[in-house]
This record gives structure tokens, C-alpha cells and sequence, in this order.
């Protein structure tokens, strides 16, 4: 069994050597413009959000499945060998859950960006989808929902819930998701 660098112990779940890590590419965003690694300007709010989540964060869901969660790039918790943002797990059964280079940011309420924001990652792991009629292929997304909350010192996981088989939503309260009328990385 391996170990986290939180001490947690796993049995599939490793570190990516530096061989295996992927280079970081980010997307042009319709609502927002890059400025600096997790950091974004929009309609003159900005948010620093390198650091609104941990290396890693991980809950446990009702049903039994482990998520481990990441903002800013990869989790510590490797999942089938691919560094990933986000991932599912059930034993020693895991799904990433999106690909750092779709990362897209959107406020969560576009009448008040002082309520934090979403991110959304894309192309995680294949999944089936649809109804009892009908059943597709589709990938896994994961969207990063940061609440601003000032008096937070350390990010914390409020929940996760998947609204569809292949759609991940994680609530994380952060300073780091309350927007500044001053860029810090200018």
C-alpha cells in the first residue's frame, strides 16, 4: 500500500513520476481572460485562485464512492495512471473525472461575481449516458463550485453530487473565491 503525502494510505493510487506528468495547456475563456495560472479578470473583479484548493481535498459519498479534488492542477491520488484534477474511486475501481487543459470559468451568479465561482473541467473518463430508451458515450466533467467566504481560512469541502452519471459537482467554500478590484499578479 502506498501513501499520500497526507499519510492516507491507498492501494492503487500513486504520485506521477515527472516522466509521466502532462504539460499544462490553458483554454481561451468566453467569460474571462488568463492572466496568470489560476488567475482571472472579469468585468474588473479578480480572482487569485491558485491555493483555493489544497494540493488535494476528498470526501466520501453516501453511496460509498471516495472523490479526491484539486483546483490549480493534478491531485496528489492518481487514478488509472493519468494525472487528473478530479477522480472517483470505489476500492481500487477509479474514473478521472475532467482534463486540466478544458478548464472554463464562469461566475456563479452573473449578477454578483462576490459570490465565487464555478470551474468546469471536460473530457474526464468515458461514460454511459442517457435514459432507459436510449444510451450513449459522453465523458466525465467536473465542476469546481468556490464560494466565497472571507472568513475562511482553509478551503473546505461543503459536498459533492453528481446531478448525472456523468457530471461531477464539488462545493468548496474559499477566500480565494472572493474577487479583489486590484490584480495581484500585475
Amino acid at each position: 500500500a502506498s501513501r499520500t503525502r497526507s499519510g492516507r494510505s491507498c492501494s492503487s493510487p500513486r504520485r506521477p513520476s515527472k516522466e509521466e506528468m502532462l504539460p499544462v495547456a490553458f483554454v481561451p475563456l468566453v467569460l474571462a481572460r488568463v492572466a496568470a495560472p489560476c488567475a482571472y479578470e472579469h468585468a474588473g473583479h479578480h480572482f487569485d485562485l491558485r491555493g483555493a484548493v489544497p494540493s488535494e481535498l476528498s470526501a466520501t459519498s453516501e453511496s460509498g464512492f471516495r472523490y479526491f479534488i484539486s483546483a490549480c492542477g493534478p491531485t496528489q491520488t492518481v487514478c488509472n495512471g493519468a494525472p487528473s484534477v478530479g477522480s472517483k474511486w470505489r476500492g481500487t475501481k477509479c474514473n478521472n473525472l475532467g482534463d486540466e487543459a478544458t478548464r472554463s470559468l464562469s461566475l456563479l451568479d452573473a449578477r454578483d461575481p462576490r459570490k465565487g465561482v464555478n470551474i468546469t473541467y471536460r473530457k474526464g473518463d468515458v461514460c454511459l449516458r442517457g435514459t432507459d430508451e436510449t444510451v450513449d458515450m459522453g465523458s466525465r466533467s467536473l465542476t469546481l463550485s468556490l464560494v466565497c467566504d472571507p472568513s475562511v481560512s482553509e478551503a473546505k469541502l461543503r459536498g459533492v453530487a453528481e446531478p448525472s452519471m456523468c457530471e461531477t459537482v464539488a462545493t468548496v467554500v474559499t477566500h480565494r473565491a472572493c474577487p479583489s478590484t486590484s490584480s495581484s499578479w500585475a
